[in-house]
């Protein structure tokens, strides 16, 4: 007898090309099943596309490394055979007499026929669809079942026009399919269209036939506890029939277009959030997804302190693990529908307007995707589509499905509006509890009327995001700018031809124009100047001299450039803007542009300085007044706080330093505290460092730390390129525990160059934690107790409880130095220590930091909490880098 319950297919597949399959698949689930991965069979990814079974296999080259995706056949050109493939497994499932099964498939691109046990059922069309199957009557007596599956691709998979284009010739647009599949201009075409076993397969077996809780909150704003529901049937004289169980939380989501602003204001819990967050594509473009790697991007997005993601129409409903994940770091999600206006009504050529051909089956998966998301709390709202509205009578279906119950209508107008509820049976709603918006650019985002009043996509000038001309609108679904990894990724997804630097052609105007190799234009480079608006960034530093060198610099400018964004939208929080999401925080693949960690997750500097900005409470400065500015995102008053502002020139003095008067901060606001007059001083250095750090009066706890290399107007930092060769001491103390593969590692970084000064005790970054804003042990893993709720703990307390039997030393490691002054842009990196080939990427990723990028001026203390896991038989080693300690230091 099988237990009731579900079980996964995920393990023991085969997959061959259809024509080169000589039997039928009732022969193949009867009497010639393949037995071993011999041609034309072979080992297949399940859950997974065609596509990520042949590189797999090494039959096709990795689509994601220099050029090779050229060299790999388009569907357009091999014909839609080329890529209809046959997927078969066993598995064994022997029932009592009073048990049923269902065969799960929860999503297969497009269509596809299923055989079992010699029995054919054929799944219609969609690639995003459940299919369940009863097949109690169809397995084998003896338990052991044959399965396969022929899976098609979408009916209208298009051609890529030379020009290339988003969405290429868009025809994928006739289809229920993602449309990023033709290539856009962050992606290059997905050559199978993601044919294939997308998603989980699975057998479910089944039988015959409070007090006051505690609220769900968004990350920065409280924790979030979840609860576990679980549903058994019990049949009297059989037992068990079936379970079923579901973490859910207990949050009411709201939202409205706000008065003051015209952009569309969300509230949780009663409680105005000021929305920080990113636009989400995928997490790979081979649909290679898995649970850990859900589990990482989730989590580097609340590493961030962003508390919302806009899932992008043009990919992916995103799946449960997603939602897992978003529901325990409490990241809220907009979801949109699989409408863009490239290939539903605009674009080279023009598209068709009237979305897919077939629209029931449009609205059988938008139904079918609502029921199995609407139970996630993260769940924040509904998109009809990515820049687009999509056809009147698909628009009006989901309008009508997602309806919001009246208890919920208040949402839609201003909060004093006074609604009495009808009550009405909740399940008369698919959904009831959520807003439904017609499209990205419409009702409260954007313009409102859906005029392309999103962007920009490209570089700044950092002043200008603090303008108040800067942007028109109250919320931004989309402004986008650079994101140049590190240099040793480069090398790890390029051949060294794409290891070359741009040239910089100079232009009359007196711009520069970066001209990018063949091969990072096909990764979608993003250059860092704009010709006529904004002069080349990593120039102002000077010319880099090679690789290391231009990706360093890049890093320098991907952090000013999104630390600048961000604190630019919450200096105008409520007064000008309700919320803003970058385009967009990663890449599905091994792209160059718009990223805050690529696709080999390793962090760029960009992340850092989102997550310094995005901090609940913080101090910054506002780089188009000067004035210092304090930001409480929270729903507590901030009180008996001031700020100490200190400026620190290139040879190690502090010429200016100022604390402001005892300071209050209300709730959800951003306050003006006084001018940081240093450029205006007499003889100020035209290169110098500013560190703010705002502290609790009575025991100088820190609350926000936020360190600035800054030059004067009209200036550049060009000397900081000399300043490279004064080398600061450094005295770093190493705290090690191992569970496992576990590694949890403090590490404790002073600037030993200079003593701290006697009129301050804030050289020591005691940072406290308060309405789950980040702290020195920010890295923390959440933990689960039975009823599902998640609690952030400290590190001492993680590591009492999970590393005290453990292996566990301390270290101290000291760097000579040749000068004193601030160590600036110091960076971790992990990698393994083993015998390795010249050019062999070292690194062990993902590796959670609870801060990187970070500078240390004279007699500072920072302490950084690094956590990883090792692969077998690996022994771990960190490295420090800096821009004034170059060269990489192995800390023992």
């Amino acid at each position: 007898m099988v237990e009731i319950g579900r079980i996964m297919l995920d393990t023991g597949w085969l997959a061959a090309r259809s024509t080169e399959v000589e039997v039928n698949g009732v022969e193949l689930t009867t009497t010639h099943p393949p037995t071993q991965p011999e041609s034309p069979w072979m080992e297949a990814v399940v859950p997974g596309t065609v596509l990520g079974t042949l590189v797999k296999n090494k039959l096709v080259p990795d689509p994601f490394y220099g050029l090779e995706n050229e060299s790999i056949i388009d569907i357009a050109d091999s014909g839609r055979e080329h890529y209809t493939f046959w997927f078969f497994t066993t598995f064994d499932c022997k029932l009592s007499n009073n048990q049923h099964v269902d065969l799960n498939f929860r999503a297969i691109n497009y269509s596809a026929e299923v055989y079992l046990n010699g029995h054919k059922e054929v799944l219609p069309k969609g690639m995003f669809r459940r299919h369940s199957t009863d097949i109690t009557n169809i397995l084998h007596p003896d338990g052991q079942n044959l399965l396969a599956v022929l899976v098609y691709p979408p009916d209208h998979p298009g051609r890529i026009p030379p020009q290339g284009g988003q969405g290429g010739d868009h025809e994928i647009g006739k289809d229920v399919a993602a449309q990023y599949v033709e290539g856009w201009d962050w992606m290059t075409p997905i050559r199978d269209r993601n044919t294939g076993i997308w998603d989980e397969v699975s057998i479910t077996v089944t039988g015959l036939y409070f007090y006051k809780p505690n609220l769900w909150w968004p990350n920065g704003m409280g924790k979030q506890h979840l609860y576990n529901v679980e549903i058994t049937v019990d049949v009297q004289g059989y037992g068990e029939s079936d379970t079923w169980s579901h973490h859910f939380g207990f949050r009411k989501i709201e939202s409205h277009i706000d008065s003051a602003t015209g952009g569309r204001l969300f509230k949780v819990n009663g409680q105005p959030i000021f929305i920080r967050g990113g636009n989400w594509i995928l997490s790979d473009g081979l649909l290679r997804l898995s649970k850990e790697r859900y589990k990482t991007d989730i989590r580097f997005h609340a590493d961030m302190n962003f508390n919302m993601m806009r899932c992008w129409g043009g990919g992916l409903a995103e799946r449960p693990e997603f939602y897992h994940y978003c529901d325990l770091y409490g990241l809220l999600v907009w979801q949109e529908f699989w409408i863009t206006g490239d290939c539903d009504g605009r674009g080279d050529p023009v598209s068709n307007p009237n979305g897919p051909l077939d629209h029931e089956l449009f609205l059988l998966c938008a139904r079918d995707t609502i029921k199995l998301l609407r139970n996630h709390p993260s769940l924040a709202l509904w998109v009809g589509g990515n820049e687009q509205v999509p056809p009147p009578d698909i628009n009006a279906a989901l309008k009508n499905d997602l309806q919001l119950h009246p208890y919920f209508m208040k949402s839609n107008d201003s909060d004093t509006s006074a609604i009495t509820p009808v009550l009405k049976d909740p399940s008369q709603y698919l959904d009831g509890t959520r807003v439904y918006i017609q499209g990205s650019i419409w009702d409260g985002f954007a313009d409102g009327k859906g005029d392309f009043t999103d962007g920009p996509y490209e570089i700044q000038n950092p002043e200008d995001f603090f303008k108040h001309d800067y942007y028109k609108y109250g919320f931004n679904p989309e402004v986008g700018n650079v994101g140049m990894p590190v240099a040793a990724t480069i090398r790890a997804t390029m051949p060294p031809e794409g290891w070359q630097i741009p040239l910089f052609k100079k232009l009359s105007n007196g711009y520069i124009e970066e001209v990018p190799n063949p091969i990072w234009n096909y990764h979608k480079y993003i250059p860092y100047s704009k010709p006529g608006k904004v002069h080349d960034q990593i120039l102002s530093y000077g010319t880099p001299k090679d690789l290391d060198d231009f990706c360093l610099k890049a890093q320098l400018v991907n952090y000013v450039q999104y630390r600048a964004l961000l604190e630019g939208w919450t200096s105008q929080m409520w007064s000008k803007y309700t919320g803003v999401l970058i385009w967009k925080t990663q890449n599905p693949w091994t792209g160059l542009r718009g990223q805050f960690y690529d696709h080999l997750h390793d962090q760029t500097a960009g992340f850092y300085g989102c997550r310094s900005a995005a901090e609940p409470i913080h101090v910054q400065l506002n780089l188009a007044t000067y004035s210092i500015e304090v930001v409480n995102t929270t729903s507590e008053e901030l009180s008996n706080v001031a700020i100490e502002a200190s400026v620190w020139d290139l040879e190690g003095e502090c010429p200016y330093y100022k604390t402001s008067e005892k300071l209050t901060v209300s709730p959800k606001k951003t306050i003006s505290t006084f001018e940081m007059k240093y450029p205006k001083s007499k003889n100020p250095k035209p290169v110098y460092f500013l560190l703010l750090k705002l502290y609790d009066v009575s025991d100088y706890r820190i609350y926000s730390r936020n360190f600035y290399w800054l030059h004067l107007s009209g200036g550049d930092y060009k000397l900081l390129e000399p300043f490279r060769e004064k080398r600061p001491p450094l005295k770093i103390t190493s705290l090690t525990f191992i569970k496992g593969s576990t590694y949890e590692m403090r590490m404790h970084i002073q600037n030993t160059s200079k003593k701290p000064n006697s009129y301050t005790a804030l050289y020591k970054n005691n940072f406290i934690r308060r309405n789950g804003s980040c702290d020195e042990s920010d890295s923390s893993e959440p933990f689960h107790l039975l009823d599902g709720e998640k609690h952030e703990i400290s590190l001492y307390e993680k590591i009492r409880r999970n590393f005290s039997r453990e292996h566990s030393k301390t270290k101290v490691y000291e760097v000579n130095g040749t000068g004193k002054g601030v160590a600036f842009f110091l960076h971790f990196s992990v990698h393994a220590s083993k015998e390795h080939k010249k050019g062999e990427d070292t690194r062990i990723l993902p590796v959670h930091y609870s801060d990187n990028y970070f500078s240390l001026v004279p007699g500072e203390v920072m302490t950084v909490t690094i956590s990883f896991e090792v692969p077998p038989g690996v022994t771990p080693r960190v490295t420090l880098h800096g821009w004034n300690h170059h060269g990489g230091r192995t800390i023992p």
